[in-house]
């Protein structure tokens, strides 16, 4: 809420500033002001009010619940670090590394427990911090992670809008991407051929387009495998509440999150 009020105000000084300059600038002329100058006070307005609306927009998000932000409080593995623009979560893996994009406006950290799991199961994980909590806006992120560290095989993943920042970024650097994971998302364009591509969803996902990601099955490399998961949602893969207009889920977040690490461990690790 703290972030809503804070938009709001902005929004309310920017605009009252935009006014007063405006009605400044017509006091001062001396004759009716030119087309020219209608349309710039016009493109002002305009673009004040928008720029207010976005970063109302943005400020909503889903924030991470408190299970998610004690998931690392213990001194056991996988350990917990900060790196630049991400989280990296150590485990016993050594080869093999997932690069993973949150949901939009989705909070990175909610997503600890299950980037946990995946660890536990010999995958090392990076989160990425986009800006704004959107993805899209970062999806050369994976990029710059993978220049700072060196694997053997790297798999790019991510969560609704995060899969689509995932897809992009493997359609555009295919000779970098191993496999990649798509949760609850699919890909806007073809996948590279010699990428292996995982999808899991949950049955009960009231969220994903089922159309759009029927349509986007000819986007998928041969080597692909779809997981359905029974009772889970879209929520689920998160630790972040229920998202709006989601299905009921019939299995807990931890059951889902589990089923999710078992198919990539199983996909990337046998």
């Amino acid at each position: 809420m703290k972030y809503i009020v804070l938009s709001v105000l902005a929004l309310a000084l920017t605009a009252g500033f935009a006014f007063a300059v405006t009605g400044l600038i017509r006091r001062n002329l001396t004759r009716k002001p030119p087309l020219f100058l209608h349309c710039i006070i016009s493109l002002l307005l305009m673009t004040t009010i928008f720029a207010g609306a976005a970063a109302i927009y943005v400020s909503i998000h889903y924030s991470a619940d408190d299970e998610a932000l004690n998931t690392f409080s213990g001194a056991d593995t996988p350990s917990l670090s900060k790196t630049e623009g991400s989280y990296f979560i150590d485990g016993a893996g050594e080869d093999t590394a997932l690069i993973f994009y949150p949901g939009a406006k989705v909070d990175p950290e909610a997503y600890f427990p299950l980037m946990k799991k995946i660890a536990e199961r010999g995958i090392d994980c990076f989160i990425v911090k986009p800006p704004f909590r959107m993805a899209i806006l970062d999806a050369d992120a994976a990029g710059r992670i993978m220049d700072k560290y060196r694997y053997k095989h790297w798999i790019v993943s991510g969560h609704s809008m995060g899969g689509v920042a995932a897809a992009s970024f493997s359609s555009k650097a295919p000779d970098r991407v191993d496999g990649l994971v798509l949760l609850a998302a699919y890909p806007n364009q073809q996948t590279d051929k010699g990428i292996r591509l995982l999808s899991v969803y949950g049955s009960e996902d009231k969220v994903l387009d089922r159309d759009q990601y029927n349509n986007s099955r000819s986007l998928f490399p041969p080597d692909s495998c779809e997981v359905v998961i029974n009772g889970g949602n879209h929520s689920g893969f998160g630790n972040y509440g229920e998202q709006r207009g989601d299905g009921t889920a019939l299995i807990s977040r931890k059951k889902q999150q589990e089923q999710t690490a078992d198919a990539i461990a199983k996909s990337f690790c046998e």
